[in-house]
């Protein structure tokens, strides 16, 4: 499992998704990191592509047209403001690591596999609009390292294929993340009850991939079994792709410590009580006493007996047992039962 052997034994994971929002520059890429990790991240993600192998230069003609018009390089050319040098992630995955954070990305292309290899990346993320490229996830299930993927704007089959195919080839431990694809995302089309689902269905780690604006929906995520968490990440005042939904480092900060909170809140599910509770039932149950003066040899009645705090004798629920039951000592009124008292 990916907590066990790369986040060493954490409960929860919290995933920094840089992406886009470093706007191609390094030293600002380093700056998020930095930021990261003071504000109680595990991971960071950045986005690993080649804009050429991304869009067609008919992209957008098809997308407004459905047809095929004259060649428009606007979205490759967009995309390629983003892209960082190998010796940048090189840079950046270091740095993460001495900060104690697992540096990882999604690729989008063979290439930005091979990138990620030479570079000893411990674990891919599959984006949502890859989990239909099973070229890709050939690929990346061939690493035989583990994979976080969203499942944002998939359904069933399209998951089951995606996972069957990872496992067939090599991936060694999945964790999939319930995602909507909507930034940001409306609170009523969060359909937050699809994290147990995907657990129930496929049988694998489920987690959320939150494109929210507060915290809200991961602690209900949490609730319903969600243990990976990945937030958009920005800096202060960036004016950056994503900064609709991502967090600052403040923000995030709040937003991991509110998680933990809720997981603490959350409990072992054990239905007995135990630790500090057991003071307050002493103290606030009520045990047998005697309603009135009791002499030895007395046969116990009804009115022999009340129940009064604290809990420190015989339950109340033992009175049936006592009733009949010969008292082998005197026992004073207001005094606390205890079952050798009587034969």
């Amino acid at each position: 499992m990916i907590h066990r052997d790369i986040f060493q034994g954490k409960v929860l994971i919290f995933i920094a998704e840089i992406g886009l929002n470093h706007n191609g520059s390094i030293e600002t890429a380093k700056k998020m990191v930095e930021a990261a990790a003071k504000s109680g991240a595990d991971a960071v993600k950045f986005q690993t592509f080649i804009p050429e192998k991304m869009n067609s230069v008919y992209t957008r003609s098809l997308a407004e047209s459905g047809i095929e018009k004259a060649p428009d390089y606007r979205e490759i050319d967009f995309f390629k403001k983003f892209v960082l040098s190998k010796n940048d992630y090189k840079e950046l995955f270091s740095l993460a690591s001495k900060l104690n954070l697992v540096p990882f990305s999604s690729p989008f292309d063979i290439e930005s596999v091979d990138l990620l290899e030479d570079l000893n990346v411990k674990l891919y993320k599959i984006a949502s609009s890859e989990v239909t490229n099973h070229i890709l996830l050939k690929k990346i299930a061939a690493t035989k390292k583990p994979v976080i993927m969203s499942t944002g704007i998939s359904n069933d089959s399209e998951i089951s294929m995606a996972v069957e195919l990872l496992r067939a080839n090599g991936t060694p431990d999945i964790v999939l993340l319930h995602c909507v694809s909507l930034y940001p995302l409306p609170p009523e089309l969060a359909n937050l009850l699809r994290i147990a689902s995907l657990r129930e269905r496929f049988g694998i780690e489920a987690g959320f991939s939150d494109h929210s604006k507060d915290s809200r929906t991961s602690e209900i995520a949490l609730a319903l079994g969600a243990s990976v968490f990945e937030k958009h990440f920005k800096l202060d005042g960036l004016d950056c792709p994503d900064k609709e939904l991502s967090l600052t480092p403040g923000g995030f900060k709040e937003y991991t410590e509110s998680i933990r909170l809720a997981h603490k809140m959350l409990g072992s599910g054990q239905i007995n009580f135990s630790g500090p509770e057991k003071e307050v039932a002493r103290l606030a149950r009520k045990s047998l006493f005697a309603a009135r003066d009791i002499k030895k040899g007395n046969i116990i009645s009804a009115g022999d007996l009340v129940p009064k705090r604290p809990g420190l004798g015989l339950p109340v629920y033992e009175m049936e047992n006592i009733i009949g039951k010969t008292a082998n000592i005197d026992i004073k009124k207001d005094f606390i039962l205890r079952m050798e008292y009587f034969n």
